[in-house]
């Protein structure tokens, strides 16, 4: 008897009110059509057999249902309607990534490599940007972590706003991500990319110093790097390796680096 006490009490605590509200209309509607049902051939079964009380007879067929089946009816569908909300949140949690709330890294592999099988099927051209904002490192060292985190977030809303539906975007590696462009060419993809890097590049953000009295206001840039299955092929390693080695030049000349403005509003 405890232990089906502290099972009920264990499900009770894991049940949020949505799931008990939806269990229960669940449970009502499922008990008022056994009701019917029970009725039904009951009522039948008077009929065939000429039963004379047959009063009786229906309020057993009624009585019956909605004694024995709410309670465990109850219990169980709201155990179940809390399992698939917690299966579903941890599914959501597997795939995006806690900051921004893109893709997380493994799951954006795995679309990149669905993505490149569908091409190989169908014959037909991926393109990739890999981005990264400028001197990452540096703004998190003077402005904290706070900012950055800031940061982060804006210039993914800046550049999901932007991109198709049927495009893929997630968080690569701390501040990097990568854009996956299905059916676009060598030439539209560094096009895009241009277009984005002037987007992100308009990016403004304000982070308050400690012991300061007016925040400051800083803005951020980033370099890209593309690929496309045109030129690596339609293996993974390949394609990221030259969006990686086209960031690593961008980022070794030098160009639109992190602009920080300490001018106060």
């Amino acid at each position: 008897m405890s232990k089906l006490f502290h099972v009920v009490a264990s499900a009770a605590r894991q049940t949020s009110r949505h799931d008990r509200t939806t269990a229960l209309k669940g449970t009502l509607l499922i008990t008022f059509s056994a009701v019917f049902l029970s009725l039904v051939l009951t009522s039948i079964a008077i009929l065939v057999a000429g039963e004379r009380d047959w009063l009786s007879a229906l309020v057993l067929a009624t009585l019956l249902p909605l004694l024995l089946l709410p309670p465990p009816l109850y219990l169980m569908s709201s155990r179940l309607m809390s399992m698939d909300r917690l299966n579903h949140q941890l599914q959501q949690l597997a795939r995006e990534d806690h900051l921004t709330g893109l893709f997380n890294r493994p799951h954006l592999i795995s679309m990149l490599e669905r993505e490149l099988a569908l091409s190989q099927r169908h014959n037909y051209t991926v393109s990739i940007l890999l981005l990264e904002i400028n001197d990452f490192t540096q703004l998190l060292d003077e402005y904290g972590r706070h900012t950055g985190e800031k940061a982060l977030r804006l210039f993914a809303e800046c550049i999901r706003e932007k991109i198709r539906e049927s495009d893929l975007f997630g968080r690569f590696d701390g501040a990097q991500f990568l854009l996956v462009l299905p059916h676009t060419n060598y030439d539209d993809a560094a096009r895009m990319g241009e277009g984005l890097r002037a987007l992100t590049a308009g990016i403004r953000l304000t982070s308050q110093q400690p012991g300061e009295s007016q925040p400051e206001n800083v803005r951020i840039s980033a370099k890209i790097g593309v690929a496309s299955t045109e030129n690596s092929g339609r293996s993974i390693n390949p394609l990221l390796n030259e969006a990686d080695y086209a960031l690593y030049q961008n980022r070794n000349e030098g160009r639109d680096r992190t602009d920080v403005q300490r001018n106060n509003p």
